[in-house]
């Protein structure tokens, strides 16, 4: 590491010869995979961007210069080159580095990403600003390919091109093959249509034709078309140009000397640019060459033979499985079901479903408006459509929702997955407003199991029901595979919540998957003589009011557990049903504050913000309520 080792800031990086980048890159990469081969995070995106990421440093006067991340999985080897290369090693850990741009980290993260597509319109805002204020630095962003096909990125094209002001956008295309490279004479175009000398002199005789009567324009009009015609032939960028963007591509995304070269003219040319470089996720290391889905986010791993450590205990089955492993069973037997997802088929464990029934499944891309319209499409149509859909994204088509399946009332499944605290990926992944969403829209049924079992058979109930729109909500968890066997399956349209009788001095209403921290929670307040009963609320819509009012009239006080937001919650729902009399009761809801959660384990975070069973049982034992009837441990034994 003789040369990263230097390297602290990117003003480091730019006292370096232009013929020691490749040393540079080659070091970047080694850091990369000894670092993460450690701790673990985001991996095959990190590899495939190296030398892009080191010739955009190079090239621009970072931080003077805006550069801009979408999505920002990609975003590692930035952070080593602006000063967080030895705190890499604490990447999606509690007070340690983000896993995606962060402003609150360094002034080089310009915004706090993590949803797609949005690179270009922050972009274009950036270079308005600029030119209202009178500035004269550069905009620049890099967004993939998956991204670019988004339809908020298609919007920021289509404005980019009109207002015609100066910005590069970067397509890193690491899979879909939009074109393919030809070659040294693409290379020769590239060189050709960035030159200085093309374009001055393009321009002069532009100008002179627009003074020439009669004829100038109309000379002017067929050259601009001879010109285009022969971009278009030989090179695949006539798409972008139809945006007004010029094309500069597709260019070796692992080729710094000619990426320093293509962003060096590039900065000269006036209007919005769109530079298309090749890369590859995994670059350098041949495990994440060959599966770069399964080394997009890695835990420790083995650099030798890329063995990652596994994380899930014996026996085990995550929650996102259970979903697959169910809709291949519903597949199989009824052949008008359909999935949905917006881009993440392995994420929500669909890899399986796809691989079975290939024809009944649709991966829509980053298009989450599209994917719920659509599901609605599906719906009326006849079929029965499970849209799978993170929580995080599902915000992305609040819109369709209520227009296009709720207010309709098109009886769509939705999945709603990495619902609650979602850990590692921080604020911007962060599962907590789903429920203030369902809940807002009129006809949305709402189920929250509490285990992998009540999942299961949610997802079997719902495959006959035609009522509307119906939606489960369940957290970035895991099951014990027994308890998904046929006999050990709940039954789930039983409106009316679960109840342990355990006293009548606290009432715990317990949402979704609090009620086995609920259950801890009434057993340590057992061992201080305070007795509690828990009320495991499923579903949030209906709610079984009356047995709720009639449970809590029972107890002296009532206390509410869930894992959303505090002002999206299940609680205002249920505290907007009840009485008044059973309001009255009512000491505190444990939820989520109003703020930013950052980064963790889902252990920390839900601790850090009271939401554990430890922090619970100290909160209430704190309270005055308490006070005369709480034992003193030192007096049980």
């Amino acid at each position: 590491m003789d040369l990263l080792s230097k390297i602290n800031s990117p003003a480091d990086l730019r006292k370096i010869a232009p013929e020691d980048l490749p040393r540079v890159c080659d070091e970047v990469r080694e850091y990369l995979i000894d670092t993460l081969a450690s701790v673990g995070g985001h991996f095959a995106s990190n590899l495939g961007v190296v030398e892009l990421t080191v010739a955009l440093h190079y090239v621009l006067n970072t931080p003077e210069d805006k550069l801009i991340w979408d999505v920002g999985h990609q975003i590692y080897p930035h952070k080593i080159l602006t000063g967080r290369r030895e705190q890499l090693r604490s990447v999606r850990r509690r007070g340690g580095l983000s896993g995606f741009p962060k402003r609150e980290e360094s002034v080089y993260d310009l915004y706090n990403t993590g949803h797609a597509g949005t690179s270009i319109s922050q972009a274009l805002g950036e270079a308005m600003a600029r030119d209202r204020l009178g500035l004269n630095h550069h905009c620049v962003c890099v967004i993939g390919d998956a991204s670019v096909a988004s339809g908020m990125a298609f919007e920021a094209l289509n404005h980019g091109g009109h207002v015609q002001t100066d910005c590069i956008v970067i397509l890193n295309d690491n899979d879909m093959s939009i074109s393919k490279n030809v070659g040294a004479l693409n290379q020769y175009l590239n060189r050709l249509i960035t030159s200085p000398t093309y374009n001055k002199g393009k321009r002069i005789w532009y100008s002179i034709l627009m003074w020439l009567p009669l004829i100038g324009p109309l000379v002017q009009i067929f050259s601009r078309k001879i010109e285009r015609t022969f971009k278009d032939f030989l090179t695949p960028g006539s798409l972008f140009s139809d945006f007004g963007f010029r094309y500069i591509g597709p260019v070796d995304g692992h080729n710094v000397a000619e990426l320093v070269e293509v962003l060096e003219k590039a900065k000269e040319l006036k209007g919005p640019v769109l530079i298309h470089a090749y890369t590859q996720k995994g670059k350098g290391y041949v495990h994440a060459e060959r599966d770069p889905i399964v080394y997009h986010s890695v835990s420790r791993f083995n650099r030798e033979d890329g063995t990652m450590q596994g994380s899930k205990a014996r026996g085990k089955i995550s929650f996102s499985e259970i979903v697959g492993e169910t809709l291949c069973e519903i597949i199989e037997h009824n052949e008008k079901v359909v999935v949905i997802t917006p881009a993440m088929i392995e994420g929500s464990g669909l890899r399986s479903v796809a691989d079975r029934f290939p024809n009944r499944v649709f991966d829509v891309g980053i298009a989450e408006q599209h994917s719920m319209a659509f599901a609605g499409g599906l719906a009326s149509g006849g079929a029965v459509p499970y849209l799978c859909i993170y929580s995080t994204f599902m915000s992305r088509a609040y819109d369709q929702l209520i227009e296009d399946v709720a207010l309709m009332n098109f009886p769509v499944k939705l999945i709603v997955d990495r619902a609650g605290c979602v850990g590692p990926d921080g604020e911007t992944h962060q599962g907590l407003y789903d429920l203030g969403v369902l809940l807002s829209v009129p006809n949305v049924r709402v189920y929250a199991p509490a285990t992998g079992g009540e999942l299961k058979a949610f997802l079997k109930f719902v495959e006959k029901d035609s009522q509307g729109p119906i939606a489960v909500r369940f957290p970035k968890d895991s099951a014990d595979r027994e308890s998904l066997l046929p006999a050990n399956l709940p039954d789930v349209t039983r409106i009316r919540p679960e109840i342990h009788q355990g006293g009548k001095d606290l009432c715990i209403l317990a949402v979704g998957i609090m009620w086995e921290t609920a259950l801890g929670v009434q057993k340590e307040l057992r061992a201080h003589g305070i007795y509690a009963t828990v009320l495991g609320v499923r579903w949030i819509r209906p709610l079984d009011i009356e047995f709720i009012q009639n449970t809590i009239l029972d107890c002296e006080y009532m206390v509410i557990l869930e894992d959303s937001a505090i002002n999206s919650s299940a609680a205002s729902h249920i505290r907007w049903s009840l009485n008044s009399a059973s309001n009255a009761k009512h000491l505190h809801t444990f939820a989520f504050p109003v703020e930013a959660i950052v980064h963790g384990t889902r252990e920390e975070i839900m601790h850090d913000h009271g939401l554990s069973k430890e922090a619970i049982t100290g909160a209430l034992l704190a309270r005055p309520e308490f006070a005369n009837r709480r034992i003193p441990l030192a007096r049980q034994a």
